[in-house]
């Protein structure tokens, strides 16, 4: 046992770099950039006030005629554009090395913990041949600990490999500027926004369709809106207004316009039906029968128009509220449907977040989310006053019932749909500098999280919540993508959904061994709807400490 003990992987050094120094020299860059192009919108004069202070920084001569005076601006925004853009992706580079390096060493900690405790278990049985047994038990298995220690060094070497191309390859950015291959990368990234990329100029050939199909990237699509003039929007929005409405990559006022007028035709729809149908109850009870009679009691009995018209019109006007600014980013009333709504505008946020319901929510159950979301909003705000923050109450996927709620299916389904959103938010970002994201997943919305930050694409956001959880589809934090301090766990005491986890969407979140980061909830209530008792909804609700603490992880605070 004691050879297994003292083995070790043996990983050479991390990378001497920091990632938030990295991140902050772009979030300098943007800053230049920022009062720069700020200073341009002016007049000449303006230019000239000007060009001595950013002569310093950026090491351009701002003095010559109005037009050189404007190109040289232009160049120098596309310059420190890009450069931020790159150094972004380096971070980015490095995090992703360093995820894979702990899922490596995850490996080899639980492999040794299993060899220590097979040399445990045999050396403690009572026979005359335990120790015997022990040793033996103990040179098999570091052989099989050697064998590991060589595959997953194997696999160390080609991460590091694949890290220092993408260092090579960034300095080569920052010497020589924008390549192709290197924008679309960070269009990819989401780390460009079309608007940014037109700064850019001729460095983007090819990159912009003529036409969208709803299947190009959230950026591709930011691209294509950005490079048109405001008639040719407005022509696009005219033709394509089905496509536009719930399109990820269109910025979230034209959005919020489309669905707007969706949600009136819906409710006109609606109200159409309602009249036809009580035309019918009159018609069929006028015949005075017993049967007639108690098919028009049964039409009248089938409320299910009626509620969905009520959800509608409280829906239009919780959104007509002056006292709120949200913004309706899709909207479908048929069967479980979707509907996606923002408080406060996400493309200008400094913090945004996006809640994932759990089971049994449907486009109807957008009034009580929005509710979520409001709070969360409140949270943030008293967490950081002098921040702008938008909440997203996501009901984008087809959520599951009690029953199906046991397996991966519905998860899984909405895996390209959140990934496609959250990449859609950093498309449609108009600040230089990026948003801190957020992912909220309450319930069963914490398994769509854990399955989407594991699918192909990922989860493009900064930050992970997960609140009572049944599990994530991972057995350690590493999977998810993130950082352990970035991945914020909680489970209310009195939540039974403590009984469920670890049997069907991988280890309880909340288990130390998983190793994300804790924070405490109320107890909850004790008792209330079943199964999961009252305490599983309890987690939004004002003055808790899960509200609180969410709060501050939106804010950056945490």
């Amino acid at each position: 046992m004691s050879d297994v003990a003292s083995m070790s992987l043996g990983l050479p050094a991390d990378i001497d770099a920091d990632v938030g120094a990295i991140e902050s020299g772009a979030d300098d860059l943007d800053a230049v950039c920022r009062k720069m192009t700020g200073q341009s919108e002016g007049a000449h004069s303006q230019f000239q006030s000007s060009a001595g202070e950013f002569t310093d920084l950026i090491a351009w001569n701002i003095v010559s005629g109005s037009s050189e005076e404007l190109a040289a601006w232009q160049e120098a925004a596309a310059a420190l554009t890009y450069g931020a853009a790159v150094l972004r992706q380096w971070g980015l580079d490095i995090e992703a090395y360093r995820v894979e390096r702990a899922k490596l060493e995850t490996r080899w900690e639980e492999a040794k913990t299993d060899a220590e405790s097979a040399v445990s278990d045999v050396g403690s049985m009572p026979n005359m041949h335990g120790s015997l047994s022990s040793s033996a038990v103990a040179e098999g298995k570091v052989g099989e600990l050697e064998t590991l220690r060589e595959e997953l060094l194997t696999e160390h070497a080609g991460h590091w490999e694949t890290l220092m191309d993408r260092a090579e390859q960034a300095e080569k950015d920052l010497r020589d500027g924008p390549g192709q291959e290197t924008l679309e990368r960070l269009v990819e990234s989401a780390l460009l926004s079309g608007s940014q990329l037109l700064y850019l100029g001729d460095a983007v050939p090819g990159m912009v369709p003529d036409e969208l199909t709803g299947d190009e990237h959230p950026s591709i699509v930011n691209l294509w809106w950005t490079s048109m003039t405001e008639e040719e929007q407005e022509q696009a929005v005219r033709d394509h207004p089905d496509l536009l409405r719930e399109l990820d990559g269109i910025p979230s006022t034209v959005r919020d316009e489309l669905n707007r007028e969706h949600l009136n035709d819906e409710i006109e729809r609606l109200e159409e039906e309602i009249a036809e149908r009580d035309e019918q109850i009159a018609d069929i009870a006028a015949r005075g029968s017993d049967a007639s009679a108690s098919i028009a009691l049964n039409m009248s009995n089938d409320d299910t128009l009626d509620r969905e018209l009520s959800t509608l019109t409280t829906l239009r006007d919780n959104l007509e509220d002056d006292g709120a600014d949200r913004y309706l980013l899709a909207l479908d009333a048929e069967g479980g449907g979707r509907a996606i709504v923002a408080n406060g505008n996400p493309d200008t946020a400094d913090n945004v977040a996006t809640l994932v319901p759990g089971t049994t929510t449907t486009w109807q159950s957008v009034d009580s989310q929005m509710d979520r979301a409001d709070a969360l909003v409140q949270s943030a705000t008293i967490a950081d006053e002098e921040s702008n923050h938008s909440v997203i109450s996501w009901i984008g996927y087809d959520a599951p019932n009690a029953v199906e709620a046991a397996g991966a299916g519905r998860a899984e389904d909405a895996v390209d749909e959140l990934s496609s959103f959250q990449d859609g938010l950093r498309a449609t970002h108009v600040n230089p500098s990026p948003s801190n994201n957020t992912v909220i997943g309450h319930s069963y919305g914490s398994t769509v999280v854990g399955h989407t930050a594991q699918g192909d694409e990922g989860l493009n956001a900064d930050n992970i919540v997960l609140v009572g959880s049944p599990g994530a589809n991972a057995d350690h934090v590493s999977d998810l993508g993130l950082p352990p301090e970035n991945v914020h766990v909680s489970t209310a005491e009195n939540d039974n959904i403590t009984h469920l986890t670890g049997f069907t969407h991988g280890m309880d979140p909340t288990d130390p061994g998983f190793g994300a980061t804790e924070f405490r909830s109320n107890p909850g209530t004790d008792g209330g709807q079943w199964p999961l008792n009252d305490a599983h909804s309890e987690y939004f609700d004002p003055d808790t400490r899960s509200l609180r603490y969410m709060g501050e992880v939106i804010a950056g605070q945490k």
